[in-house]
């Protein structure tokens, strides 16, 4: 269960980035990251494990993914300009070095 509600936080986390980001530039980005830093980080203190923080980052890459790539209808959630890069790139640099910082 706890790999689940890990998963699902990861899930979480992202799909809040992402409707965050393109919301009033630079500050929308800003809360998406440290959203993404905390919930990670939230998850490793509440389960008291590194395994769970890979759990809820391999969600959150997940989702990040699936939001950077076209969809059926040849959509985006992530643009492919500088607040969606920071995004992404920023973002996955943010959730590894949560994975990997001390509880």
């Amino acid at each position: 269960m706890r790999y689940l509600y890990s998963l699902f936080i990861g899930i979480s986390s992202a799909a809040v980035a992402i409707l965050l980001h393109q919301s009033l530039p630079p500050f929308g980005v800003i809360a998406g990251l440290v959203v993404t830093y905390g919930a990670i980080w939230i998850v490793g203190r509440t389960y008291s494990g590194r395994k769970f923080k890979f759990v809820a980052f391999v969600g959150w890459l997940t989702l990040m993914i699936r939001g950077g790539s076209f969809g059926a209808g040849q959509e985006l959630l992530i643009q492919g300009d500088g607040v969606g890069s920071t995004l992404l790139i920023v973002g996955t640099l943010l959730a590894l070095g949560a994975v990997t910082a001390r509880n």
